[in-house]
């Protein structure tokens, strides 16, 4: 593809992510590698839709492992919320744990996980939903 149909194509795509018509903008940042609109993509499915899978798929093709990584932390809460603290064991130490761990199984600190703040939130406000 030249470089001028292809910049062509990304305004037809932002242009058509900006009119709501997802689809299109999706068919046009997928044909022309466009990362920027894969990421927007991405947080559309992920804030406005909340569809954090959806907003995987579209982190991954545009090379962003920091927001792949946040949505696997928010799982993990996630899950530790769901099951509690005291079932939730972690196998392999945190970052912050690894120097004064041994070979012994400690619990997960969700504290040494960086998760959005707006993430942490949905996830405890769901959470709370279903107590």
């Amino acid at each position: 593809m030249e470089a001028k149909e292809r910049v062509q194509l990304i305004r037809e795509g932002n242009q058509a992510f900006n009119a709501g018509d997802i689809r299109k903008a999706r068919e046009i940042f997928l044909k022309t590698g466009y990362q920027d609109g894969l990421v927007r993509l991405g947080d559309h499915f992920m804030y406005d839709k909340r569809l954090p899978m959806l907003a995987f798929g579209y982190y991954k093709k545009a090379g962003r492992q920091d927001k792949v990584d946040e949505i696997f932390q928010r799982m993990i809460m996630a899950l530790s919320e769901w099951l509690g603290k005291d079932k939730f064991k972690s196998s392999e130490p945190s970052p912050s744990q690894a120097a004064n761990q041994e070979e012994s199984v400690k619990e997960l600190n969700p504290d040494d996980f960086k998760v959005h703040p707006i993430l942490k939130a949905k996830a405890l406000e769901i959470l709370n939903g279903r107590k």
